[in-house]
């Protein structure tokens, strides 16, 4: 996985994380937190993935060296739903320190 992918990925994984947290704090509503965490996602890596592709189209070319690699432009919106898999955990963890 090239260093974009991943510093993308990270960044938005950060930026939805401190947004769920803020907005459960705020409303103490999960699926409110985890929608927004869902939509910042979305908006982040599918932005990301069409500013790679119109900086140099073939700067994500398939080069099958491994399992996120051949995914190529694609990387970005598969991660969609595992960061917010990621940000449900991570609320859950908040919500039981929170809590107990």
């Amino acid at each position: 996985m090239t260093i974009a992918v991943l510093i993308s990925v990270v960044l938005s994984l950060a930026v939805s994380t401190c947004l769920c947290i803020w907005i459960f704090k705020r409303k103490e509503n999960k699926r409110l937190a985890i929608f927004f965490g869902f939509l910042v996602n979305s908006l982040l890596l599918i932005s990301v993935a069409i500013f790679f592709y119109k900086l140099d189209s073939q700067f994500f070319h398939y080069r099958a060296m491994g399992l996120f690699e051949s995914l190529g432009i694609l990387a970005f919106p598969f991660f969609i739903p595992i960061l917010t898999c990621v940000n449900f955990y991570i609320l859950q963890s908040v919500r039981k320190t929170t809590i107990g």
